[in-house]
Order: structure tokens, then C-alpha cells, then sequence
């Protein structure tokens, strides 16, 4: 009779899987303790911590992308390695980051990759002159083949949102960060703004 192990986290091979998916479309990511740029830096780091202490926020990935309008986008990513720990949304469908407290749900930030990446694009919000930023999180599991089985969560997170979070779409991959792609993504973002 097998025994029940204790599920492992495959975290290191979704961020092998998506980074190389970055590395191959050649886009300009930084890793954990790499700068982006000395704004973001700083915001990640003066802004509360995923468990409520002090800074040292570090996605696991970041990139800084600009449009055809010349436009900013940071892109802040997440990754678990657990089967159900992509998003936790409330009950009225929202990125569920904060008690009913108002006070941030350091549970469910730490836990789950979209709302983790949610909590580092808030640092931005707060701390930076950027005002749209995409969260990205992402997490998996082998099934019991050993096959790597993935799920993405894409968040637009900005001021007119107040921070919450939209959900942008569905996405297989991180194609839609590609040069030749970016601009038609961000064209999905503003629509977004706009419902």
C-alpha cells in the first residue's frame, strides 16, 4: 500500500518553464534580487512585506515593458508550485487580500501566486509614479505522469481599480509579454478600464 507523501512544491519548475519562456521571447527580466530600477526598488522595499513586516518584497520576476505610446508598464510575477494556489478571490469574485478588517490578508498574499503578485504591484501603486501594472501569478503541479501541468492568472492592478485587481484574460503562456504582441495586450488592459 503506497503512502500519502506530503505534496511538494514544483515552484522551481514553473519559474524554470516561464522564465524561459521570458528568455526566449528575449525580453529584459530581472530576477529576485536583481533591480529593476532604482523607483521599483525602493517601493518593494519600503512597502510592508508579504507577512506584515517591513519591506523586502521580491516577486520572483519583474520586467519593465513600454507600448508604442511610450508607456511604462511594470510587470510583476509570482510563482507557486502547488496545484490550487494560483488565485484566492472573495466572495464578491475580487483578489481577496484584505480581512474583513480592511487590513491585508497576509494568508492568502503569502499562499496564492496572484494575490502575492497583486500585493507587490500595490508597493508600486503606492510608492512609484506608476500607475498600470500587470500582476502575474503562476503555479502548478505534475500529474501523475510526472507531466508539468500549469495555470496562469494575468491582474491589472492600478489606481482606477483601486489596487484590487482585474483579470485580464486567460493565457497558456507568457506570449502576450512579447514585443510584437505587448501593444495589442495593453490594448486589452485599457478596454478593461474602460467596463
Amino acid at each position: 500500500m503506497a503512502t500519502k507523501e506530503t505534496v511538494k512544491s514544483i515552484e522551481p519548475n514553473i519559474a524554470d518553464l516561464a522564465n524561459g519562456w521570458l528568455k526566449a521571447y528575449k525580453l529584459d527580466y530581472k530576477l529576485e534580487q536583481e533591480s529593476l530600477n532604482t523607483e521599483i526598488d525602493a517601493a518593494l522595499n519600503d512597502y510592508f512585506s508579504k507577512n506584515g513586516g517591513v519591506g523586502g518584497n521580491r516577486p520572483d520576476c519583474k520586467l519593465l515593458l513600454q507600448d508604442k505610446a511610450l508607456s511604462f508598464y511594470p510587470v510583476l510575477i509570482e510563482y507557486k508550485g502547488y496545484k490550487d494556489k494560483l488565485v484566492k478571490l472573495d466572495s464578491n469574485g475580487q483578489v481577496d487580500n484584505k480581512t474583513a478588517k480592511n487590513e491585508p490578508n497576509f494568508k492568502n498574499i503569502n499562499a496564492y501566486a496572484v494575490n502575492g503578485a497583486v500585493h507587490y504591484a500595490n508597493a508600486l501603486l503606492h510608492h512609484t509614479s506608476y500607475t498600470d501594472i500587470i500582476a502575474i501569478g503562476m503555479t502548478g503541479y505534475k500529474d501523475e505522469n510526472g507531466n508539468l501541468q500549469y495555470s496562469i492568472g494575468v491582474y491589472y492592478v492600478s489606481k482606477t481599480n483601486f489596487g484590487i485587481g482585474q483579470k485580464i484574460d486567460d493565457y497558456s503562456d507568457f506570449s502576450f509579454l512579447r514585443k510584437e504582441n505587448f501593444d495589442s495586450f495593453v490594448e486589452k488592459v485599457k478596454r478593461l478600464q474602460l467596463s
